[in-house]
């Protein structure tokens, strides 16, 4: 974490509110739009509550939708605002009891957990941010007394060729899954990604898109989050 990220979590961290009463779970994200890996990833933090009962957590995990940024602005890459896709979320069917809220960034997210009374715990994340995450948990996450507050790692396995690559491996790489899934119909879940969901609007696989985003029972709800990523792409051409 170079000196400028530090400086700007001192500046936002300094004035800390007090430890919130409720202690909860939290995934933070872009769902982008939102797929079945990110649901699977609600489900492994249910069980992860449900596995740590000692830790007294909320039953269900906070979501934070991260959006409202800069990058916003691509909208190939973020064809859905913060508001649509919690909405998809929320009617998906499978983030029953999640409590959404939004953030520019990971960061402000974490503060404002907080602000609302919700202390982050435990938090999942992929190999990539987890330990970052930890480490801005450990130094500003405290008690009023400045005592240490334990904090508690869900790492998310990811598929490396997601997150390494050029773009052009990337692609091929996605296409290849895409073409598994027209031959099998399934898709395995560690391969999902929003990436994936908006490679398939790009390349109109429609009955893909449905399995990918994990709505394939919802096919009106499908359709409508596949029509709307469609429509910024032909904005964006």
């Amino acid at each position: 974490m170079n000196n400028s990220r530090l400086s700007d979590l001192n500046s936002l961290f300094e004035d800390m509110a007090e430890v919130g009463a409720k202690k909860v779970a939290v995934v933070i994200g872009r769902f982008n739009p939102p797929t079945k890996g990110h649901y699977a990833v609600i489900d492994l933090v249910k069980k992860f509550i449900r596995s740590n009962k000692k830790l007294r957590l909320e039953v269900n995990p906070v979501v934070v939708v991260i959006g409202g940024g800069k990058t916003d602005a691509d909208k190939k890459r973020n064809p859905l605002s913060v508001d649509e896709r919690i909405l998809f979320m929320s009617s998906s069917g499978h983030a029953n009891g999640v409590k959404f809220f939004s953030a520019v960034n990971a960061f402000a997210a974490l503060a404002a957990l907080r602000e609302k009374g919700l202390e982050p715990i435990a938090i999942a994340a992929g190999t990539d941010r987890i330990d970052d995450y930890i480490k801005i948990l450990d130094k500003y996450f405290l008690t009023a007394d400045g005592s240490p507050i334990e904090h508690y790692k869900i790492h998310l396995e990811r598929d490396e060729a997601a997150i390494d690559g050029d773009a052009e491996s990337k692609k091929k790489s996605m296409d290849s899954a895409l073409a598994s899934l027209q031959k099998s119909g399934e898709v395995d879940t560690d391969i999902v990604s929003g990436s994936l969901a908006r490679r398939a609007v790009e390349l109109d696989y429609e009955p893909e898109f449905a399995k990918i985003v994990g709505l394939e029972n919802k096919p009106a709800l499908a359709k409508k989050m596949f029509d709307k990523i469609r429509q910024q792409f032909c904005i964006n051409i």
